[in-house]
């Protein structure tokens, strides 16, 4: 016994000396702690997971919407690796309009985001499916980024179930939460996933560098930041986030959270004065083209657009809340006024006293005035109020989607919730957790989450299926967006589209007459609106009403004069309506051409009226008339010359047809048609031996020449 006891006596007195030696390497307190060396992987793998299933049913679908502006009809991309100088000193709308164009203030400087477009062209030619896969990893990337930020913020007790914690509860409310379906399931809004992304990355960096005051760590925030930019520039809001986060929830002296901020302040530096440099003095402008879908409030006056914004803010409110429902268009009328109540003469706006923005006025100086209470009290050494923080997370990165400060484009838009949203789901997730339910086990707070999830997880996977096309998308929400132009002009559109697929011959008609009432609807709430009329002078076309086509076309070029298309469908409705015997709807058409085109053009407009009046109305005067001014127009236009001398013969003018005859002859020696009128011409005067070499060569040229003489 006694030799036991000794020898646990000297085992004690080791492991004391060990005890001791570590106690004495271990660094004090408030010495900056090492990294790490291991992680619980577990909630990263299931945030991970998790993202991909929210959005894995979109990775098939097509491009919708404004992918053909950033990905399918932008050149640049297009280029693949060719196009990557032009995307990185261009506005990114360039690449598109092929030129420079002021449709939102301040332009749009994004190319990090549409350098990866770029590069999957070139890599995998148009592929939709790659493109949804990339979004679909990269958001859920972003999940597990947000993830590692919260956990650094809110440190958990050990021990506690991983999966009820504020930093994973308020993880999975934010990727489920379904406002955010365009960003996860539209393409282009690879941007906003990015930004976040990058944002995300760089807050992780400054929290690491006040936890372990290693220098790498503040590189990569200024890095991951100039990439934020990069990406979009709205993430330009975590100069305030960082700041905030850190007064409400502090991890270092004021020294090193000072010295965390300058990479971030010297990345925006950075990325403004390449931005300066290649939009100059326009992306700093606030003037935009005056057009009704990219400035809204255009036709408001200043208290209808004050009320208006603050209708909307309201409405923000709600679908946190409550995100029902959902739509891709405000354009641009909606959510302000149904069709039928614009069709009555109702503004497209609201006023005071609308209730609703009288209480988005209210709410909003509350959420603020409560956020810069909670802030001031922290900073006089109050403790930290988890939703006064919220109140200002979500003011901070929402202002700039407003439309208080400066027009954004829209009157509002789901996407714009993306950022914001932390300030509701983080507070939401403490809630839960920490107020609720701290009762281990089954809780009120658990069971609150579990629904909350469940129902955002279904919403966001049903509502993904209207992202699967342009057509799905028009068709999910054009009763919802009812006072929306463009939503009624894209439905007209897809109905066309199906209207002339061949498998639809047996209801063409239907679908054409459907698409023909949404066309017209979408012109009742915006008259002057360009895509609509050219989608009618389609629909006309396609349903032979020529005289309608050319009305709508008309009205389309007077908009847009310059629009070459548009010019083509003109020409061609009304080749078609002469071919039909509908002179007066090919004349119209014909007419409204010759005021927009030049030089061999407008030789073949008027060369085509010359031919209308004479051959088909057989009046003689007019056709003469256009026929010179054809020639007028292109000198060397032998067709017109031809055209002429029949008109001459016809009017027993046999020298002057003999006149224009040979001026297309030395224009155009090998048109067999020329020949024989020259020869015929020659006969008739009496020159045989002339009208036999005539002859004789034209039906060497075309055998079937003489057929019908």
């Amino acid at each position: 016994m006694a030799r036991r006891e000794k020898q646990a006596q000297r085992k004690k007195e080791k492991a004391k000396s060990i005890d001791e030696q570590t106690e004495a390497v271990s660094p004090p307190s408030n010495a900056p702690q090492a990294e790490q060396t291991s992680r619980d992987w577990t909630p990263i793998i299931a945030i991970f997971l998790f993202g991909i299933i929210l959005y894995g049913n979109t990775a098939f679908f097509g491009f919708t919407l404004d992918d053909k502006l950033y990905i399918t009809a932008n050149e640049y991309t297009k280029q693949g690796f060719d196009g990557l100088g032009d995307i990185w000193t261009n506005d990114m709308m360039t690449g598109f309009f092929g030129k420079k164009k002021s449709l939102v203030e301040g332009g749009r400087y994004r190319p990090l985001a549409l350098t990866t477009h770029a590069i999957e062209w070139e890599l995998f030619g148009k592929n939709a499916a790659i493109a949804h896969i990339i979004n679909i990893l990269m958001h859920a990337l972003m999940g597990v980024i947000l993830l590692l930020v919260l956990q650094e913020i809110f440190e958990t007790k050990k021990g506690k179930k991983w999966w009820w914690t504020l930093p994973f509860i308020a993880t999975v409310l934010f990727l489920a939460h379904p406002t955010h379906t365009e960003v996860g399931a539209n393409i282009k809004s690879r941007d906003e996933i990015m930004s976040l992304l990058f944002a995300l990355l760089s807050f992780y960096s400054v929290l690491r560098y006040l936890k372990a005051s290693e220098s790498k760590h503040l590189l990569l925030a200024g890095i991951w930041f100039w990439l934020s930019l990069a990406s979009k520039e709205s993430t330009i809001t975590f100069i305030g986030v960082i700041p905030l986060t850190l007064i409400f929830f502090p991890k270092g002296d004021l020294r090193k959270s000072i010295i965390s901020m300058a990479p971030v302040l010297l990345a925006t530096a950075a990325y403004f004065a390449l931005r300066l440099s290649v939009l100059g003095t326009e992306g700093n402008s606030l003037d935009v083209a005056a057009e009704l879908m990219n400035k809204p409030y255009l036709n408001a006056s200043d208290s209808e657009r004050l009320a208006s914004i603050f209708f909307t803010l309201a409405l923000y409110l709600k679908l946190l809340f409550w995100p029902h429902p959902l739509t891709h268009d405000y354009y641009p009328y909606h959510p302000f006024a149904t069709y039928d109540e614009l069709v009555i003469g109702a503004s497209g706006y609201v006023d005071w006293p609308s209730p609703v923005s009288i209480l988005g006025l209210i709410g909003y100086a509350i959420i603020l005035g409560f956020g810069l209470f909670t802030l001031f009290r922290r900073l006089k050494g109050g403790k930290a109020n988890m939703m006064g923080y919220g109140a200002l997370l979500f003011l901070g990165t929402f202002i700039l989607f407003s439309n208080l400060l400066f027009d954004i484009g829209a009157f509002m838009n789901e996407r714009f919730l993306f950022i914001p949203s932390l300030g509701f789901t983080i507070p939401l997730a403490w809630i839960l957790v920490e107020k609720i339910g701290k009762k281990e086990g089954l809780n009120a707070g658990l069971v609150i989450a579990g629904i909350l999830l469940v129902g955002y997880s279904a919403k966001t996977i049903h509502r993904n299926n209207a992202w699967e096309s342009d057509g799905a998308l028009a068709a999910a929400d054009v009763g919802t967006s009812d006072g929306s132009a463009k939503v009624k002009m894209t439905m007209g559109s897809e109905l066309l589209d199906q209207a002339k697929d061949p498998k639809n011959a047996a209801k063409k008609q239907q679908l054409l007459k459907q698409a023909e009432a949404y066309e017209l609807q979408s012109l009742k709430i915006y008259p002057t609106y360009f895509p609509p009329l050219d989608i009618l002078g389609n629909i006309y076309f396609e349903l032979g009403n020529y005289e309608y086509s050319v009305h709508y076309f008309k009205q389309a070029l007077k908009l847009k004069p310059g629009e070459a298309r548009m010019r083509t469908n003109m020409e061609a409705v009304a080749n078609m309506a002469k071919s039909k015997g509908e002179y007066e709807a090919a004349i119209q058409g014909y007419k409204s051409l010759v005021k927009l085109l030049r030089g061999e053009d407008l030789s073949r407009i008027y060369s085509s009226l010359g031919e209308l009046y004479g051959k088909e109305m057989n009046d003689l005067v007019n056709s003469k008339k256009y026929l010179k001014k054809a020639l007028k127009a292109d000198p060397n236009n032998g067709g017109v010359y031809q055209k002429l001398g029949i008109v001459y013969a016809m009017t027993n003018r046999p020298d002057s047809a003999m006149v224009n005859f040979e001026k297309a002859y030395e224009l155009d020696p090998e048109n067999a048609r020329v020949l024989l009128n020259l020869g015929l011409l020659n006969r008739q005067l009496g020159n045989t031996e002339r009208a036999n070499q005539y002859l004789r060569k034209a039906q060497e040229i075309d055998p079937t020449v003489m057929s019908g003489q």
